[in-house]
């Protein structure tokens, strides 16, 4: 669970700086500046911390991360698609054929993508204290915390390694925006299948009693 919770985390944090080491290619191929879809991706995702306690306090975690991770996986496929449009347009509309102009297709299909993971990153980015709480004992929770959390920080230096490698060309960009969606859809599905709420034994004390105290109003 820590691993899922852990690669959602870096993947969101990659998204979103994916588009710094590559600044001059993304304003051409999308007629949007890097610095507007970071600014996109930070709005869409404060609106969503606010919203993030109340989500997982009525879904629970399992819902709130898988609901996350296919969020981020159906964002990633738009900005893929945004690639693909520019390409195209790159490749096979010349400059003043209006008649078959996509105009602002690519840049519209990037910043939607883009808000969608920023809506998604919350339920990567806040939730690593409940994870700890169902899955890990006391002397635990802090380092699998602190684990899931600085992987934002790894997902920041991908962008900037992966990015800076790849996306070098029309067709490195569409491969290096398609390597992220491959990620985030595989993750996704990983989590769909395999994360789980708790484990059917509760890791210590406390949290065997909070969930005698959850189960004795159902009961009742």
């Amino acid at each position: 669970m820590l691993a899922y919770l852990s690669l959602l985390a870096l993947l969101s944090d990659w998204i979103c700086f994916s588009a710094a080491p590559i600044a001059p290619l993304v304003r051409r191929n999308f007629r949007v500046h890097d610095a507007h879809l970071v600014t996109c991706f930070l709005a869409t995702n404060v609106i969503f911390c606010l919203l993030e306690p109340s989500v997982v306090k009525v879904c629970g975690l399992r819902v709130a991360v898988v609901g996350g991770a296919l969020a981020m996986a159906l964002g990633c496929i738009l900005r893929s698609a945004a690639a693909e449009v520019a390409v195209y347009e790159q490749a096979y509309l010349s400059d003043d054929d209006d008649s078959l102009s996509l105009d602002m297709a690519p840049g519209y299909l990037v910043v939607a993508g883009t808000m969608l993971v920023g809506a998604a990153q919350p339920f990567f980015q806040c939730t690593p204290p409940l994870l700890s709480a169902n899955w890990f004992g006391a002397d635990e929770r802090a380092l699998s915390t602190a684990v899931a959390i600085n992987f934002n920080q790894v997902g920041i230096a991908t962008a900037f390694l992966v990015g800076g490698a790849m996306a070098q060309s029309q067709a490195g960009l569409g491969q290096y925006f398609d390597v992220i969606t491959l990620a985030s859809f595989f993750v996704a599905i990983g989590a769909l299948l395999q994360f789980k709420e708790r484990p059917p034994t509760p890791p210590s004390g406390s949290a065997a009693l909070k969930a005698e105290a959850a189960k004795a109003p159902q009961e009742k």
